[in-house]
């Protein structure tokens, strides 16, 4: 299993993942022209996407849909309260279930509006996608603990965001537990997560005003390197530009004490 985060933010979201029983997208928050160039870009197309899982309704994350659907018909899949306007099999949170060989499940994540993570495992490697959510309490780490590849929200500095142009009214939703992941909550979470087999991180999600990729990858990178996990690749998804491929499952390389002091741990 691998994957490629084709657009992140809220400009649109959609993440390809593919099996050697096909490819899906989780979410298609772009129009059907957009994501066919970014697929163009990897050397896919949408003849390689048999279905689209949903994890939030809002238009940065389902815009797309219809379209695909008109072009290609496609499946679509969501948990509750998130795609029944599209025409998705809605699936419970929870419940497992197939997917071009891939076997994934939602899971309640807290935010504004019913919003879900997917955990997605094959031949014994795991991934998930979470983005828009407000924290990670015991129940959502719990959902994320083993997983190889995790792509999770990382939407804004909170210095950034309080001393923001943003209004005060605006500020307070986005730090609410309802609300957004900061850098040092995605921090805490991937350090969390590190000694359970995580490998690679990709921090969605962020902010064109209130973050940068070089803040919100230092931020992690530097918790983990704190923690002693200097080998975890850590990446920053951006709108309108694919991720390189993440291959599920790789292993992470070994860094010695002596390779930990060159790379500042």
């Amino acid at each position: 299993m691998r994957l490629v985060v084709l657009s992140s933010g809220s400009s649109g979201n959609a993440t390809f993942v593919e099996s050697e029983d096909g490819g899906l997208l989780i979410d298609a928050g772009l129009s059907c022209r957009r994501i066919k160039k970014l697929l163009a870009s990897i050397g896919r197309s949408l003849n390689d996407v048999e279905a689209v899982l949903l994890t939030h309704g809002h238009t940065d994350h389902t815009s797309g849909v219809r379209s695909l659907v008109r072009e290609c018909d496609l499946r679509v899949i969501s948990a509750p309260g998130v795609g029944e306007h599209l025409g998705a099999e809605v699936v419970e949170a929870g419940c497992r279930f197939l997917v071009e060989g891939v076997e994934a499940r939602f899971f309640s994540v807290p935010h504004d509006a019913p919003t879900y993570g997917v955990r997605m495992e094959r031949g014994g490697v795991s991934a998930v996608v979470a983005t828009d959510f407000g924290e990670v309490g015991s129940d959502v780490l719990e959902e994320l603990l083993g997983v190889d590849a995790l792509v999770l929200e990382a939407n804004h500095d909170e210095d950034w965001l309080w001393s923001g142009p943003y209004p005060a009214h605006l500020k307070r939703r986005i730090a609410a537990p309802n609300g957004h992941l900061s850098n040092r909550q995605a921090a805490e979470a991937a350090l969390a997560l590190a000694p359970h087999g995580l490998a690679d991180v990709v921090l969605g999600h962020l902010s064109e005003k209130n973050n940068s990729a070089a803040r919100a990858v230092g931020k992690v990178k530097a918790a983990l390197r704190g923690g002693g996990f200097d080998g975890i690749r850590v990446r920053a998804a951006l709108a309108r530009r694919p991720t390189p491929w993440i291959e599920v499952g790789e292993s992470v390389p070994r860094i010695d004490s002596g390779e930990a002091r060159l790379f500042g741990a």
